[in-house]
């Protein structure tokens, strides 16, 4: 799978405007005037343990004549539930059921303003969070909506009526029933159910193990559930999650057994030598500890086991480890799960509407690394197997290799120099070249090219990772990236496209081939010449002199630098002139990926083949 780079990253998070430039698509739903009038509480309607199953997490009850949801997929069907309390002989009430996938980070509504009512559109985003039961509600409608818990209040937290929520506002909803209002005009209610906790087998010695103390005993079965809450929800829970506890659920079942590829893929292994343990809270991925196996509820292909083995990073934005996959058989794979501050862990400081942002923009990170690399395949581009959006997780190829920044591997720590010698900058800049190649003519972006963003060994090649930041060639430019990379053409006139790629492959070049230190060195605190700008204020202005921000002032700097490297390169070297081109300021002059490959072709490596030997794995068809 592919193996995230583990180097800790200085990456612009997304602006709002480019938030809302990724579209969403719709559905109309007809006309329904039961559901418009009926009044059975949706809190009172009987979720069955098949529902639970599904993956369905929200129910609505749009309350207005003209509604639409998003998005358009199958995810969004009409039910028919009874009431708790009802008798035979009651209608059941319908209401549309939402389930999240593997491929759902949210869900949106909108409802447009209709003829007989005085009110403006909805549009409100779901978003799930991926560390607990609750959601995040965005309202990116032009007017504030008025948010009421109609559920109980809860104890720790209190209730909430009548909660002015602003255009662009946030705000945490834990399970229960809630109701939207715009003016005085009710327009939607939803409940939001629990997620189906995954569950953990653990080596029966760790279970007994005393020196763990976030766990406890429950069984000797061998599964430890993920549960939201802070509370011991094993025995204070909700009605509903005690009932489906009781009921067995998360015990081995024949229609849980799955058939993938040919293969029966069984939902547990080896039972008989673990345990069963309970987790107040947390992240199923991010707690699973070295050779534990969290197994992953779900239908079809959504059910898989994910057995840990060896750590690869961590930094404050994703944890990086290897694992074995029940549906990527007979291969190590690489995992990246995107961390999230999320309701409740952020700092004591830390203001909530921050910690909403947090789940709301890496689960679109995740959103976009995952659909820019779908389809990617090509020898020197780390294959992506899938994701799974419930723990914003990314399941790709591992290449047996570290990336450029690597301390100790590939960079010498006391001169943050590259290690390497001619024939490895070679073959990095044959194999990159190959995959730019690739990426702009399927017409992205790739806007992070950097040593940590490029793993390598001298048996495999180079090898291009990370897509969290790629655009399309259609996008308008974008503010992520690494500031050092960032090309002359952006801090001028705030232009991206491919050739901003070739500028940053060749700044990384540059280091390679030992013309320059480490670029992002240069920002740690303490560093002898520490620079270091965020490429969102590149084009801010003092708002009292109107002069240039400090950051374009330390670009204007490093540039410089960068054009004094330049000078040291030799234009009768193949490879040094091809980076020359590569750093020409004007990017209609810069040469381009596919004529770079083609005078990397005319290249011999010295001594040996090694140059020329790739793996079979993962190439372009």
């Amino acid at each position: 799978m592919a193996e995230v780079c583990p180097s800790e990253e200085k990456t612009e998070p997304f602006t709002t405007e480019e938030l809302q430039a990724r579209l969403q698509g719709s559905i109309h739903v007809d006309e329904f005037d039961d559901v418009r009038q009926d009044t059975v509480p949706l809190d009172a309607l009987i979720v069955e343990e098949d529902h639970h199953k599904q993956g369905i997490r929200i129910l609505v009850r749009p309350l207005t004549r003209n509604r639409s949801v998003s998005p358009g997929n199958d995810n969004v069907q009409w039910l028919a539930l009874r009431a708790e309390v009802a008798d035979l002989q009651q209608s059941k009430s319908r209401v549309l059921a939402v389930t999240q996938t593997s491929k759902d980070i949210n869900f949106s509504i909108r409802i447009p303003q209709g003829d007989e009512e005085d009110r403006p559109p909805l549009w409100s985003e779901l978003y799930y969070n991926p560390s607990g039961d609750g959601l995040i509600l965005w309202n990116r409608s032009d007017v504030p909506i008025i948010l009421t818990r109609v559920s109980p209040p809860i104890p720790e937290t209190g209730a909430i009526f009548g909660q002015d929520i602003n255009p662009g506002g946030t705000q945490e909803l834990s399970p229960g029933s809630w109701r939207i209002n715009i003016y005085t005009t009710p327009v939607l209610d939803f409940r939001i159910l629990e997620k189906r906790p995954a569950t953990l087998l653990v080596p029966r010695e760790s279970a007994d193990s005393s020196s763990n103390p976030d766990t406890s005993l429950i069984n000797s079965l061998g599964k430890r559930s993920f549960l939201a809450d802070a509370d011991d929800e094993a025995s204070n829970g909700t009605p509903e999650k005690r009932a489906r506890r009781e009921e067995g659920e998360g015990e081995h079942r024949d229609d849980e057994v799955i058939v993938f590829d040919g293969q029966l893929i069984l939902p547990f292994s080896n039972v008989a030598n673990t345990k069963e343990v309970a987790v107040s809270n947390g992240h199923a991925l991010l707690e699973i500890q070295k050779d534990e196996t969290a197994f992953i509820p779900g239908r079809g292909l959504d059910q898989y086991q994910l057995t840990r083995r060896e750590q690869i990073a961590v930094t404050s934005a994703s944890s990086v480890f290897t694992a074995e996959h029940s549906q990527v058989l007979d291969s190590i794979i690489t995992v990246k799960v995107l961390k999230t501050r999320g309701p409740g862990n952020g700092s004591a400081d830390t203001r909530p509407q921050d910690t909403h942002r947090d789940v709301i923009r890496q689960a679109d990170v995740w959103l976009r690394e995952y659909r820019n690399q779908e389809e990617l395949r090509h020898e020197s581009i780390v294959r992506l197997y899938g994701g799974d959006a419930r723990y914003l997780s990314l399941y790709m190829e591992h290449v047996d290799g570290k990336d450029l920044a690597a301390g100790g591997v590939w960079r010498e720590p006391a001169t943050e120099l590259f290690m390497g010698d001619r024939q490895d900058a070679l073959r990095i800049l044959r194999d990159i070249t190959g995959a730019l190649n690739f990426v702009h003519e399927k017409g992205r972006i790739h806007n992070d090219i950097k040593p940590a963003n490029i793993l390598y060994s001298r048996d495999r090649g180079a090898v291009l990772c990370d897509f969290g930041l790629s655009t399309s060639t259609k996008d308008p430019a974008t503010n992520g990236g690494t500031p050092y990379y960032v090309p002359p053409e952006f801090f001028a006139h705030k232009l991206r496209g491919p050739a901003s790629d070739v500028w940053a492959l060749g700044v990384t070049m540059l280091y390679v081939l030992r013309k320059i230190a480490f670029p992002e060195a240069r920002g740690r605190k303490g560093h002898p010449k520490q620079l270091y700008w965020k490429i969102a204020d590149l084009h801010r202005r003092h708002h009292y002199a109107n002069r240039p921000s400090s950051a374009a002032a330390q670009m204007h700097q490093w540039l410089a630098e960068v054009n004094e490297a330049k000078a040291h390169l030799n234009p009768r070297d193949r490879i040094e002139f091809l980076v020359l081109q590569m750093l020409t300021p004007n990017p209609g002059n810069r040469i381009t990926m596919k004529i770079a490959k083609i005078e990397l072709s005319k290249e011999k490596p010295a001594g040996g083949n090694a140059v020329g030997r790739v793996s079979d794995a993962g190439k372009s068809k």
